[in-house]
């Protein structure tokens, strides 16, 4: 079972810590049991640090592994808040890591708004389509 503060440290875990024999075997993973209000909310230097770790966690995988990709994994959720009971959920890595991608860019959207309301930077010293759907990127493209 793994527990971590965050969905992409979680992803990047599970990812590099898969063996090549990892196929035959099925992971549990819990999105919902991490630690809130932690370093990664209040410390800036903390935060960096770790997402720095993820980025060289992500770029020390093999790419070329397809049993990274297909390595079955059951994700477990709250689906209800009148509830403390999991669904587990059959997956695979690959999945999991294309989820808490398109999740982030959730969060990137709110950092967006946050930056350019509360912050006054100005939306032209963003990467191009920062907090933006790709799916709506194309759609406008259109």
């Amino acid at each position: 079972m793994l527990r971590v503060k965050d969905h992409i440290e979680l992803a990047a875990l599970i990812a590099s810590s898969t063996s090549p024999d990892a196929a035959s075997q099925s992971r549990k993973l819990y999105y919902d049991l991490r630690v809130r209000g932690g370093t990664l909310e209040k410390d800036m230097m903390e935060s960096r640090k770790r997402i720095l770790n993820v980025v060289e966690t992500f770029q020390s995988i093999n790419q070329d592994d397809t049993n990274l990709v297909t390595c079955p994994i059951t994700p477990y959720f709250n689906l209800s808040a009148d509830s403390n009971e999991e669904i587990g959920l059959p997956s695979t890595i690959g999945r999991e890591l294309g989820f808490v991608a398109h999740h982030a860019i959730h969060h990137m959207a709110l950092v967006k708004i946050i930056a350019v309301k509360t912050f006054g930077i100005d939306e032209s010293e963003m990467p191009n389509g920062f907090g933006r759907a790709p799916s709506t990127i194309i759609f406008e493209q259109k």
